[in-house]
């Protein structure tokens, strides 16, 4: 897992096809109303995007996800969030790997990450995390999650 500055994001660009240009996207549809954008420009289905709005969340309600074909790249535009990490070598799985939604769950796990505004964070597909969660009560978050295909 990569955590940073999201004024850092150019240092990554490199770091797995498409990424520059997913995160150009992204940035690019920051004022936009929350929903998915699919990035035109790009082979379809190499990236996405999703914006998200909510409340945070307690760590007791929630597990831990991954992804076998997409890492996330996820940006928090205001507020933040607590994101769990771990490993997923080892955890155990909780809710079966889903193909169509590109997601699997574990039991809970992790260290706590604060991200706040102005960061992000990159989850490759080892990368379990339980993202939209809070520590000391809930709190507003609006967020771009990119979507970028690293394996078929």
């Amino acid at each position: 897992m990569v955590i940073d500055s999201l004024t850092n994001w150019g240092s990554y660009k490199t770091l797995v096809p498409y990424f520059e240009e997913a995160m150009e996207f992204a940035l690019q549809k920051a004022d936009c109303p929350a929903g998915r954008y699919d990035c035109g420009t790009l082979p379809e289905g190499q990236v996405y995007l999703l914006i998200q709005e909510g409340d945070t969340a307690s760590y007791e309600d929630g597990l831990v996800e991954a992804h076998r074909r997409y890492m996330d790249v996820q940006i928090i535009l205001s507020g933040g969030e607590t994101v769990y990490y771990a490993d997923i070598a080892g955890l155990k799985e909780a809710v079966a790997y889903d193909d169509k939604k590109d997601i699997l769950f574990f039991e809970k796990a992790g260290q706590p990450l604060r991200i706040t505004e102005g960061m992000f964070y990159a989850a490759f597909p080892q990368d379990g995390h339980m993202p939209c969660r809070h520590l000391d009560g809930p709190g507003r978050y609006r967020k771009l999650v990119v979507k970028i295909r690293v394996a078929s």
